[in-house]
């Protein structure tokens, strides 16, 4: 199949004003559509009276482009050109080109003016600079497209190769693209931000197929540690983090968690001649974690903000991104002419809530059983109330399905395991269904996850979660009523899904205390119990058995707990979580309970009365737990963070056994370096850990010159490797259109719909 099906017409025409420059040196700019535009075709003209048209006719008949030619001639007449040119998609015989040739009679020079699809699939490659800036052509090929398959890219996002092409045929490229590509290269780090559905992780995407074309290594992650194990000096790598804070709201506790490895790990890429980083990020999670996090805000991270907003978009743009979608979905020719009605397509382009992502929704081919003249309303109602999207669909699912995608929505923002999803789920439909007199059965489960696949859920590997994250925010907005949610505590199996519903409950009724306090009291059994599941769990992969993150770590739990006590008063919460410090049954994580541990530390000392009795047995094991943290052979970074938590939280009030405890490990750092360098096996790890001493230095105020001249000496040891720059080269369509779009125009492009 020739990669032209690929384009729309638009995407056409821009094709063939590149091949026509190339091939004639004559540059073509955009005719303006009007009531003597063809319908059918678009016209563009230069300054020596040569009209130029394109028929991107490749899946119909040869009979339909003679007519369309036909109807042309009369307008062509009028606009009597020096020169036709005329390009179409479609394969023509010498029979066919000369059919053609004799309907336009003399307004053809040559018969080389007749351009098929073979005339410029040669001029494709006789010019590949065209078809490497018309990303649509090159991505379509089986070779580039089985290396996006292998890359990782795609097994991330859970995207087969028919998907990738849908992808492409309703992408619009345009100044953001541009943009972003250079920034990236400026930067070398490019965080895309924007409102949802604008499209940051399509336009972050289109970047990632950039460079695989160009040679580069693509690695997708999901943490950063899986960056740290693979960047590298001499392989050129772009890395994707798609939703870094969060996929609806700022992940705080992961950001102040691991805020100062994400700094490092872009030092390092910037460091790098042969890495990238793209992030995507909502923009109101990007400006809360500056608020949150000093590393996000500061200047020397020097994350390029690249900031997509839908007010970006020209009415020319709106109108291809939507032009796209109905092309390339099943919609009948009723639907598309409905919109040419009246003043609906300016009413949907120009309207204030816009958003591609809603676009996406309403011209999906499952509208199909929206009445043709019924369609342009529900594209407008769609704007009006995005809500409407997932409301409908979702109410008319059975309680067994709404209860599958309630439960999704609790096991955290970036999905869950099948065996986690179901262990929930049974609890939690078990319950509900009771509550209202329906009928619940052990293959509930198995049946529903299969109906609601690709429809709601998308399914990689061991792994559900929202096939779009809109399903989420439909989910946050719908889950307020306070009945219902009273009904969920009791079926909760696990803290992290307990965090979550809990999180939810305080952000709907925070200005109801009183509410919050009821809901509380579901919660006591399932806090008696809340120690039951592990923080870590042990899993083999190919080679080797490793520990993984599982439940929520130990500080999370007394969290919690703490909350929950503040809300409702009842002192059972605070029994559980002094036992659960005492018992110390959670394996600790460094990294988590580090960070979290003299905060805790901090709230029972100011919000815990005195007199409590209480209060200093929890201080008490809280430091214990702190100090098993600190002696557990923290690596740098994570001492960093210690440090800096003890020193905000515990000010001058830092129990003797964990300051001892800190002097301990961080004097080893400086004084016994050495052994603390001996397992650092590369130039950049131990470049990196001369910058962590300085901090460590400022911090605790030891003395770093000593520490750093042993670091130097073995760095001394290292050959110095000087690898090959790569830079991949950023191809541009050479023509531009004017940008002024009217209403004609609007209405010209959207009659190419209808045949």
């Amino acid at each position: 199949m020739s990669a032209l099906s690929n384009l729309s017409d638009i995407d056409f025409e821009e094709l063939c004003r590149d091949i026509a420059l190339k091939e004639t040196g004559m540059r073509f700019s955009g005719f303006g559509p009007g009531p003597d535009g063809g319908i059918d075709g678009r016209h563009a003209k230069d300054g020596n009276g040569t009209v130029l048209q394109c028929k991107h006719y490749i899946n119909s008949s040869f009979s339909n482009l003679r007519r369309a030619v036909a109807k042309e001639v009369p307008k062509i007449d009028r606009l009597s050109p020096d020169r036709y040119i005329f390009f179409t998609s479609q394969s023509l015989t010498p029979k066919r080109s000369d059919t053609l040739a004799g309907l336009l009679g003399a307004h053809l020079i040559e018969p080389g003016d007749i351009w098929s699809q073979q005339d410029i699939e040669d001029a494709l490659r006789r010019n590949p600079d065209i078809e490497k800036a018309h990303l649509k052509l090159w991505l379509s090929s089986t070779a580039v497209l089985e290396r996006l398959l292998k890359s990782g890219l795609e097994a991330y996002t859970q995207t087969t190769k028919r998907e990738i092409l849908d992808d492409l045929r309703v992408y619009v490229r345009n100044n953001s693209f541009d943009e972003a590509a250079s920034k990236l290269e400026t930067e070398k780090v490019l965080v895309i931000s924007g409102p949802p559905g604008v499209g940051k992780t399509t336009l972050a995407k289109m970047l990632s197929y950039y460079y695989l074309n160009e040679g580069w290594r693509f690695v997708a992650i999901r943490k950063l540690d899986e960056g740290f194990e693979i960047i590298d000096d001499e392989t050129p790598t772009i890395f994707f983090f798609d939703d870094f804070l969060g996929r609806i709201e700022l992940d705080r506790q992961s950001l102040l968690q691991r805020e100062s490895a994400l700094a490092t790990f872009v030092r390092r890429v910037q460091k790098s001649k042969n890495a990238r980083f793209v992030l995507t990020t909502r923009a109101h999670i990007f400006e809360e974690a500056r608020r949150l996090s000093d590393y996000v805000d500061d200047k020397r991270f020097q994350l390029a903000k690249y900031l997509l907003d839908v007010g970006s978009y020209t009415r020319r743009i709106k109108a291809y991104i939507l032009f796209n979608h109905l092309a390339a979905s099943n919609l009948s020719s009723d639907h598309c002419f409905a919109l040419l009605q009246g003043d609906w397509l300016k009413k949907i382009i120009d309207h204030k809530n816009y958003n591609p992502r809603v676009i996406s929704s309403v011209s999906s081919d499952a509208l199909e059983a929206v009445e043709a003249k019924d369609y342009p309303r529900h594209v407008f109602d769609a704007l009006e109330d995005p809500d409407l999207i997932w409301s409908k669909p979702f109410r008319g699912l059975e309680m067994k399905a709404q209860n599958l995608l309630i439960t999704l929505f609790f096991c955290g923002q970036f999905g869950t395991t099948i065996q986690n999803l179901q262990s929930q789920f049974s609890e939690l439909h078990r319950h509900v269904s009771a509550h209202y007199g329906q009928p619940a059965s052990p293959s509930d489960f198995e049946d529903t996850l299969r109906s609601l696949e690709t429809g709601f859920l998308s399914i990689a590997g061991q792994t559900v979660s929202f096939v779009n994250p809109s399903v989420r925010d439909f989910l946050k907005s719908y889950l307020v009523d306070q009945a219902f949610l009273a009904l969920l505590p009791v079926s909760i199996q696990r803290a992290d899904t307990a965090a979550a519903l809990w999180s939810h409950m305080r952000e709907v009724f925070k200005q109801h205390p009183e509410t919050l306090r009821g809901f509380v009291d579901a919660f006591l059994t399932l806090a008696l119990r809340i120690d039951v599941t592990p923080s870590m769990k042990r899993v083999k992969t190919q080679t080797y058995w490793s520990h993984v993150h599982d439940d929520s770590s130990l500080s999370d739990r007394v969290d919690l707990l703490f909350q929950w006590w503040e809300a409702s008063g009842n002192d059972a919460f605070l029994e559980k979580a002094h036992a659960m410090l005492v018992e110390n049954k959670l394996a600790l994580i460094a990294w988590r309970d580090g960070r979290s541990l003299p905060n805790l530390h901090w709230f029972v000392r100011n919000y815990i009365d005195n007199e409590h009795p209480l209060k200093d047995g929890l201080l008490s094991s809280l430091s214990d737990r702190l100090i098993e943290v600190i002696e557990s052979g923290a690596p740098v970074d994570e001492l960093i963070t210690i440090v800096e938590s003890v020193q905000e939280h515990m000010g001058d009030e830092v129990p003797e056994a964990v300051e001892e405890a800190l002097n301990h490990v961080v004097g080893y750092e400086f004084n016994n370096t050495s052994q603390a360098i001996s397992h650092l096996d590369s130039k950049q790890y131990l470049s990196e850990h001369i910058e962590q001493l300085e901090a460590l230095s400022r911090l605790t105020g030891y003395d770093a010159e000593p520490a750093k001249q042993i670091v130097n000496e073995r760095l001394a040891e290292f050959e110095v490797l000087d690898y090959d720059e790569y830079r991949p080269s950023v191809s541009r369509p050479s023509t531009r259109v004017d940008d002024r779009f009217d209403d004609d125009a609007i209405k010209s492009l959207f009659s190419n719909l209808v045949r």
